[in-house]
């Protein structure tokens, strides 16, 4: 019965989940001049490391997708003058390394079964590892006119000490800034696609009776059924119309469905009935990241068709 009763006691005070809403989105590329282009042709990258930085940053334009279709058309290179861009670049490792002292604790005395009965605090010389990627990257248009550059490096700072276990190769770790390089030039090129689990307001202050129990079935409905829930707060929108959590879910609800004016008319009803609370200023912002990203898939599909 005790035993029974403790999980029960753990049960109660377990956090409960938060429920959220699936919110599919399109977010924009760094570049507007990068996002328009249609076709790109990847030329040679010079230094050490440059010839894989063009390899991964080609084959992560390619894979680009967006609602279902390929974003970029990849033309090889010797026939670049189809291309709308022609990246070029460069990429080269270096590696410091340099003496770093740092506190630890070692056993000073162990028993006769090798457990330790007093320690003691040392200094031990470890090894500080920075290996840093230089890169560069140019974007020329058909006329050979200046679409976009970059010139920057990517770090990465290991500390490695005696009896610490292995730790990566130089090489691999070079290989990880590559990897991370490429990613993060994709991001300036193209829009990416992104599913959010935005979560659900759930408080219900203000709410009475029939709104309030309507308020909570919709919160439930999240979890198997997005469009009963919207539906449900409606409802409760109609008996309680000032009430916030309601509002801002509802503006969930026309954001999932990309009608961001008036999932944004929601939102400013949000903030004004509480200026206090970020989450309304947070989703506006999150709104128009997507317009941007609208825009600019808008401009890339009117190049196409040109």
């Amino acid at each position: 019965m005790l035993i029974a009763l403790g999980a029960f006691i753990g049960a109660a005070h377990a956090p409960l989940k938060a429920e959220t809403l699936p919110i599919e989105g399109v977010y924009p590329a760094g570049s507007d001049q990068l996002a328009a282009l249609n076709s790109l042709a990847i030329g040679p990258f010079t230094g050490e490391d440059g010839p894989t930085l063009a390899i991964q940053l080609e084959q992560a334009l390619a894979e680009v997708r967006v609602r279902g279709a390929s974003y970029f058309s990849m033309v090889p290179y010797r026939t670049k003058a189809g291309a709308d861009g022609t990246v070029t670049g460069s990429a080269s490792s270096s590696v410091e390394s340099r003496p770093e002292d740092v506190r630890s604790r070692e056993c000073a005395y162990e028993d006769n079964k090798g457990r330790c009965k007093e320690w003691r605090n040392v200094i031990i010389t470890c090894e500080r590892q920075i290996v840093t990627l230089s890169y560069t990257l140019k974007v020329e248009g058909r006329r050979r006119e200046r679409v976009h550059g970059v010139a920057s490096n990517a770090e990465d700072s290991q500390l490695i000490c005696p009896n610490a276990g292995n730790a990566p190769t130089i090489e691999a770790t070079v290989g990880q800034l590559v990897l991370k390089v490429a990613s993060e030039l994709r991001l300036q090129f193209a829009p990416i696609e992104v599913r959010d689990e935005i979560r659900v307001k759930e408080g219900t202050d203000g709410l009475q009776n029939d709104a309030k129990k309507k308020f909570k079935e919709g919160i439930r409905l999240t979890k198997r059924n997005v469009t009963s829930a919207c539906t449900v707060w409606q409802e409760v929108d109609q008996l309680v119309p000032d009430h916030g959590p309601t509002l801002f879910n509802l503006g969930l609800c026309a954001e999932s469905l990309r009608d961001y004016d008036a999932a944004e008319t929601l939102y400013r009803r949000v903030f004004e009935l509480n200026r206090s609370e970020r989450y309304a200023n947070e989703a506006i912002d999150r709104l128009n990241r997507r317009r941007h990203a609208e825009r600019q898939i808008a401009s890339h599909n009117a190049k196409s068709r040109r």
